[in-house]
């Protein structure tokens, strides 16, 4: 049996949309985080970029997506959730349970939601309402 460099799995990037009920999505998310006890992030604001540091390790990363990116489906999930503002989130899928963590603290702060963004828009991550 030769022993050599066992295979290191292959990083994979989740992509999940926010969509914000209202603009300037961005700086809002950061001025939240801001407040958090022990969270790290970096706003961007000529480029559209949001960037929230993980515990660990690793990044949740979102950026304004242009409304000539948006199609159908998306304007039709938009206007589902009364959304103004939509942005892609990324992050690396070792991260996701951190992540999720980060969206739903997120969600409950500002609003919106967070969704995969896939053909159905799932799973998706919305603030939670009492009673």
């Amino acid at each position: 049996m030769k022993k050599g460099k066992t295979k290191e799995a292959p990083k994979v990037m989740e992509e999940w949309l926010y969509l914000s009920e209202e603009e300037g999505a961005l700086r809002l998310l950061y001025e939240f985080l801001k407040e958090e006890e022990g969270q790290r992030a970096e706003f961007w604001e000529e480029a559209g970029v949001l960037g929230i540091g993980l515990l660990d390790a690793g990044s949740v990363d979102l950026e304004i997506l242009p409304r000539e990116e948006w199609d159908e489906e998306l304007l039709a999930c938009i206007c589902e959730q009364q959304a103004a503002e939509v942005c892609t989130v990324t992050f690396m899928q070792e991260d996701a349970k951190k992540a999720q963590k980060v969206m739903e603290i997120l969600v409950q702060k500002a609003g919106g939601i967070f969704c995969g963004d896939n053909r159905d828009f799932l799973p998706r991550i919305k603030r939670e309402t009492g009673g």
